[in-house]
């Protein structure tokens, strides 16, 4: 028979045998200093990231107020030229045939001022989403179209537009071409002499870009005016009177959006030359 001193339970056995220390988890899960500091980097770059758009976003949303902001003065002031003119008409029964006709074409003008300023603000909705692929252009064609477009425009001022004989190639897109230069044809035809007298042409710059330009015969931009003018949807009482403002401000994002630049040149009872640049087509193509 076995003694009790001797005898020993596993139970007793387990829980007298020693316990091994645990590593630390520190020691375990210790992270290799290179680790740590793609971790941190990528996590401050994630930051810095977010900050940007944050303040782009803002930026864009002030640009948005300004322009919703402008459309609807201009669109108020033309609603009101379109009620006074047919007031103008209902109550006074004896207008003359050239005062009834110059009230209706008072009306038919602002109509066409309404619908040019929604259309801008069509193009601002699509080009805030778009991205148009750049494509060799055909400015000739291009250009009638706009012509033909701005052609009760161009008999009403009695106009005289000068084109070059042909065009350097360019990278585009022509629907936004287009409306950039209806943008400078319809401000060159309303800000121009009298009668107006416009020239268009274009030359190939040396840094690969194709700059296109427009050239009136008006009085000028005072240069306080000029400096500001292609400012997203600037507010400015000087730009707003003149009445370049919204038209111009899609102008620039158009031409931004196609990889080029805008810009203008005038002197006070000079005239003014407003221009835009494209990629020029590669040679090899």
């Amino acid at each position: 028979m076995k003694s009790e001193r001797n005898y020993r339970s596993p139970q007793k056995y387990l829980y007298e045998k020693p316990a091994r220390s645990l590593p630390r988890l520190t020691e375990t899960l210790e992270v290799p200093q290179g680790m740590r500091q793609d971790y941190f980097g990528d996590q401050r770059h994630q930051q810095e990231q977010l900050f940007e758009q944050n303040i782009s976003l803002q930026q864009r949303n002030k640009e948005l107020e300004a322009y919703a902001h402008m459309v609807a003065h201009d669109l108020k002031d033309s609603l009101t030229i379109l009620v006074l003119s047919s007031n103008l008409i209902t109550n006074i029964p004896d207008l003359s045939p050239q005062e009834l006709t110059e009230s209706l074409q008072q009306i038919k003008s602002t109509a066409y001022s309404m619908n040019r300023i929604i259309d801008n603000l069509l193009l601002f909705a699509e080009v805030s989403k778009a991205e148009a692929p750049l494509e060799p252009v055909d400015m000739t064609r291009i250009v009638t179209n706009v012509r033909d477009r701005l052609s009760p425009m161009i008999k009403e001022y009695e106009a005289q537009i000068n084109l070059p004989e042909s065009w350097p190639n360019a990278l585009g897109y022509p629907p936004w071409i287009e409306e950039v230069w209806a943008n400078y044809l319809s401000n060159a035809l309303k800000y121009g002499g009298q009668p107006p007298c416009v020239d268009l042409g274009a030359s190939t710059q040396s840094d690969g870009m194709v700059c296109f330009w427009i050239r009136d015969n008006g009085s000028g931009i005072p240069p306080d005016a000029r400096a500001k003018l292609f400012s997203p949807f600037n507010q400015g009482n000087s730009i707003h009177t003149l009445g370049h403002g919204v038209g111009l401000s899609i102008v620039l994002h158009l031409v931004e959006k196609l990889g080029g630049r805008v810009g203008v040149e005038s002197e006070p009872g000079k005239g003014s030359i407003f221009y835009f640049t494209l990629p020029a087509v590669p040679s090899s193509a």
